[in-house]
């Protein structure tokens, strides 16, 4: 008999937590007219998803062109055998966060997987939070 899974909602305020031990995510934005999915480290402080990346990637320059750019980001941890885990999507805005008194802080917890000096810190500030958990259903 084959395993059923079943998506279960998440709670925002856990759909956070879990994305804030995730690894690494995608953020969607458009950027010159088109539209654009990056993958990014991140981190989550007060709320807020927290990306440092070079002032000229694509997402900088969108977020640098555009004031309060919206943005969508996920992420997501599912076990490849079992097919079990959890999704966590953001739709919010975007705005570069380098000038904040706590931007160098932030930047630092960031744990890039680019091996080049970062010089920007981007924050998004989520308007929605939800997420989905694929659990064994009957």
């Amino acid at each position: 008999m084959e395993t059923k899974r079943v998506p279960v909602k998440i709670e925002p305020k856990l759909a956070l937590g879990l994305l804030g031990r995730a690894e690494f995510g995608r953020v969607a934005f458009v950027f010159n007219g088109s539209p654009t999915i990056r993958p990014l480290n991140h981190v989550v402080d007060d709320g807020r998803i927290i990306v440092f990346t070079r002032h000229t990637s694509a997402f900088a320059q969108a977020v640098m062109g555009e004031a309060g750019l919206r943005v969508a980001y996920q992420a997501d941890e599912i076990d490849p055998h079992s097919r079990l885990g959890w999704s966590v999507l953001v739709s919010g805005t975007a705005a570069n966060a380098s000038d904040d008194r706590r931007a160098e802080q932030l930047g630092k917890k960031v744990q890039s997987w680019i091996d080049r000096p970062l010089d920007t810190v981007i924050a998004i500030d989520p308007l929605e939070v939800s997420g989905l958990r694929l659990t064994i259903g009957s």
